[in-house]
C-alpha cells in the first residue's frame, strides 16, 4: 500500500500558492467523508480539495500537476488505509520534531476538519449512533477545542501521543460503523480497540 505524504510535504505543496486550510484539517475532512459513507471519487475529492484549501480560484497554471497528484493520492491511499485489515492507517499531523503548540493545533484542526466531513457525507438523520460514536464524535468536538499552551515535557509527549492514537482508532471504528463495504477490501465490520 502507497503511503500518504508526510504533513511537511502537503505544507510544500499548499503553502507557496496560499492555500487557506491546514492539511492536517483537510485530512480530516477526507476521513469524516469517508467514514460518514461518502465516495466522491477522485475527480470530485479533487474539487472539494481545492475548494476546502480555497484554491478553486486560482489560475490552473498555479495548480500544477503534482499538487494535484497528491490530492488525489490522499484519497485513494486514505481510503486504502481506513480499509487496510492491518491497521494501517495514519493521522496527518506534524512529526513529533515540531513544537507542542503547533502539533495540538494541526490535532485540533485534523478534528475539526473530521467532524465537518462527516456532518456533510450525507448521513441519514434516521441513522442511529453507537454508544461508543457519540463519544467518539464528542470527544473530537472537544479536541477541536483543545489549548495550545502545553510544554514540551515528556509527560505533554505521552497525552499527546494517547489523545493522537485515540482519535486514529475512533476513525477507524466510526469507518467501520458507517462506511458502506466497497467490495475493494475485505475489512471484517467490528469495532477496534
Amino acid at each position: 500500500m502507497s503511503q500518504l505524504l508526510s504533513f511537511d510535504e502537503y505544507c510544500d505543496f499548499f503553502a507557496p500558492i496560499g492555500a487557506l486550510n491546514s492539511p492536517a484539517e483537510l485530512h480530516g475532512m477526507l476521513c469524516g467523508q469517508l467514514s460518514g459513507g461518502a465516495r466522491p471519487g477522485l475527480a470530485k475529492w479533487q474539487q472539494m480539495a481545492l475548494v476546502f484549501l480555497d484554491l478553486v480560484d486560482l489560475d490552473d497554471k498555479l495548480i500544477s500537476a503534482e499538487l494535484r497528484q497528491a490530492i488525489a493520492e490522499m484519497y485513494s491511499n486514505t481510503l486504502l488505509a481506513l480499509e487496510d485489515e492491518a491497521m494501517g492507517f495514519s493521522l496527518v499531523l506534524p512529526d513529533e520534531d515540531t513544537e507542542m503548540s503547533q502539533r495540538l493545533q494541526a490535532l485540533s484542526q485534523w478534528c475539526h476538519g473530521f467532524l465537518t466531513g462527516f456532518g456533510s457525507s450525507g448521513l441519514s438523520g434516521e441513522q442511529s449512533f453507537s454508544p461508543e460514536s457519540a463519544e467518539a464524535l464528542r470527544d473530537f468536538a472537544a479536541i477541536v477545542q483543545i489549548g495550545t499552551d502545553e510544554d514540551d515535557s515528556e509527560q505533554s509527549e505521552s497525552d499527546l501521543f494517547e489523545v493522537c492514537e485515540y482519535v486514529r482508532l475512533a476513525a477507524v471504528n466510526l469507518f467501520l460503523e458507517f462506511s458502506p463495504p466497497s467490495g475493494e477490501g475485505k475489512k471484517q465490520p467490528g469495532i477496534v480497540h
